[in-house]
């Protein structure tokens, strides 16, 4: 699980230390510089970077390699399987290095005494051992791949067209929280200008509900300017009765200097749909409320602090090609019920292309913006970011 921490800056001068709520939302000090806050922000980040991964390698132990898998071709294999995601069903063989992709339409049987979690289109869950039903099937039926999910209580048989999701389950925590880290750095000699982002993401998952967190980091500074941007968002999603409708609780937490926002935090819900969950993409929507409290920074506006009722429309779209590029679009709307007139909205899209193993690389672009900010603010927020990332 991951605790986003702000990171403090600071230098000591004379005795004397910057009010560390100053430096959480984002204000400038005037006792460092900007290049020396810079390097604190990145050698702390870096630093957790770095260790995060070896710290997750230790929790996450592995499960034994006895699962089966079946080509159409008669081969079998022994294997551990970890996942089935855009098609392929990635598994851990004893003589590798790392996970293997193993094209879903390929496999004839399928057999693993673990528990997984197994999703169809439909958007049902199911949480059981995997089996591939034999007996009593004719050979036209014994062509077509059926999973067998056998739980505890309840057992299904699936179709294996009809599957796009396959996830190790468990009853301890780690096991079941999956998710990323990417960080890239840029340089310039023109003013020492050096721009920073950095983002993770963490996804803990069951069979009915799912909770998830992302942030990102950007930075950007070079002779007398600097600029920071911290975004922390957190929902939790539960299924209905509907297996494709569910409702879910959301919050965030955005700071920005380029809208001399200290810090804007927004708690809400919503019920929404999925329409589409296949191999190949991913399209749901939702719609819901939220309360908006907003503090801007004494440059702005002096003691600008305000409270908002907001509508809330969302929708994430994601598409998969092959197995090495995911585009994910997120888009929220933010119409205001109690200052009318007022809409704001939030964009984030990313193109992530899989380099080799766990590591790829990732394009993105984000945008914030407000139709009615204070007086004299921009009215919009935007960047782009360049980045290597790893999964876990």
């Amino acid at each position: 699980m991951f605790t986003v921490r702000p990171t403090v800056f600071y230098e000591a001068h004379e005795n004397r230390v910057p009010d560390p709520l100053n430096v959480i939302r984002g204000g400038r000090m005037q006792e460092t510089s900007a290049r020396h806050r810079y390097r604190l922000f990145h050698c702390d980040t870096l630093l957790w970077l770095v260790l995060l991964p070896f710290f997750l390698g230790g929790v996450c132990s592995a499960r034994p390699r006895k699962d089966v898998i079946q080509f159409v071709n008669g081969d079998r294999i022994t294997c551990e399987i970890i996942k089935l995601e855009k098609g392929y069903l990635y598994v851990k063989l004893e003589y590798a290095d790392g996970t293997v992709a193993l094209d879903w339409s390929r496999i004839a049987r399928v057999e693993s005494p673990q528990t997984f979690v197994v999703g169809d289109t439909s958007g049902k869950r199911f949480t059981g051992s995997l089996q591939s039903p034999v007996e009593g099937k004719t050979p036209e039926e014994l062509q077509e791949l059926q999973v067998h999910v056998a739980g505890s209580s309840t057992s299904e048989d699936v179709p294996a067209k009809d599957i796009v999701l396959i996830h190790q389950t468990d009853n301890t925590f780690w096991q079941n929280l999956h998710g990323g880290l990417d960080a890239g750095l840029n340089y310039a000699k023109q003013q020492n200008r050096t721009q920073y982002n950095f983002q993770s993401n963490a996804k803990f998952e069951r069979t009915k509900w799912s909770s998830s967190a992302n942030y990102q980091s950007s930075f950007s500074g070079g002779g007398n300017l600097s600029d920071l941007r911290n975004d922390l968002g957190l929902d939790v999603v539960r299924q209905l009765i509907s297996p494709r409708n569910f409702y879910m609780g959301m919050a965030n937490f955005l700071q920005s200097n380029e809208q001399q926002l200290d810090l804007r935090t927004t708690f809400g819900g919503a019920v929404g749909r999925l329409f589409k969950y296949t191999n190949n993409s991913f399209i749901g929507g939702y719609g819901g409320v939220d309360w908006n409290r907003e503090k801007y920074s004494s440059e702005a506006t002096v003691g600008r602090t305000g409270n908002s009722a907001e509508a809330v429309l969302g929708t994430q779209i994601n598409f998969f090609r092959f197995k090495t590029t995911n585009i994910l679009a997120d888009a929220r709307l933010y119409p205001s019920l109690s200052d009318l007139g007022r809409v704001r909205f939030d964009l984030t899209t990313s193109l992530k292309l899989k380099l080799a193993k766990d590591l790829y690389w990732r394009a993105g672009f984000y945008l914030n913006s407000d139709s009615r900010p204070p007086q004299n603010l921009p009215k919009t927020d935007y960047g782009s970011t360049s980045s290597l990332g790893w999964t876990f």
